[in-house]
């Protein structure tokens, strides 16, 4: 995420109470950031020959950290790696297995 959109956050944060229209403006930003960012770092770190809907795990996880969560709370104390692996495997086990390509021959 932009360094000055993470400056902005809590100014807009302590304008306007929780669930306002900019707050949930800003939710929602902050969950398409989420999201892409577990994405990214997720397809450079699936090995070879494993298949996983990335995008999937990722909208799942980072559902899970928000709904523990305030947006004040998030962008004061965003996930931390250990937190948002926990969410990751949560959501890989409820969404099933991922698959594993036989060997090429």
């Amino acid at each position: 995420m932009h360094k000055l959109t993470l400056l902005l956050f809590p100014l807009a944060l302590t304008a306007c109470g929780e669930g306002s229209v900019v707050d949930e403006n800003l939710k929602s930003t902050l969950r398409q950031s989420l999201v892409a960012s577990c994405t990214a770092t997720a397809q450079g770190q699936i090995p070879e020959g494993v298949s996983a809907d990335v995008s999937t795990v990722c909208t799942c996880a980072t559902d899970k950290v928000m709904a523990e969560k305030s947006v004040k709370d998030l962008v004061a104390n965003p996930p931390t790696p250990s937190e948002a692996l926990d969410k990751v495997k949560a959501c890989i086990s409820e969404i099933g297995p991922v698959t594993i390509a036989p060997p090429a021959e």
